[in-house]
């Protein structure tokens, strides 16, 4: 059985945390404190949503070669 990585879901989850950081800096704006998030912070984030996404497949490739 084959195992593929769809790099897409990285540019997908990254779209997902640059739009919560033009959230985060909006709701700074009316509340009048900066609670948004760092370029790193977003970066970041996004890598540990693709890491989990990545363990899940292999859990799910290794679980179809033991079955």
């Amino acid at each position: 059985m084959k195992f593929d990585i769809d790099t897409r879901k990285f540019e997908e989850l990254l779209q997902i945390q640059i739009e919560r950081q033009k959230a985060m800096k909006e709701l700074s704006e009316v509340l009048g404190y900066d609670i948004s998030f760092s370029d790193e912070e977003v970066k970041k984030f996004a890598v540990e949503e693709f890491k989990k996404y990545v363990e899940g497949g292999i859990s799910e490739w290794m679980k179809s070669l033991f079955s």
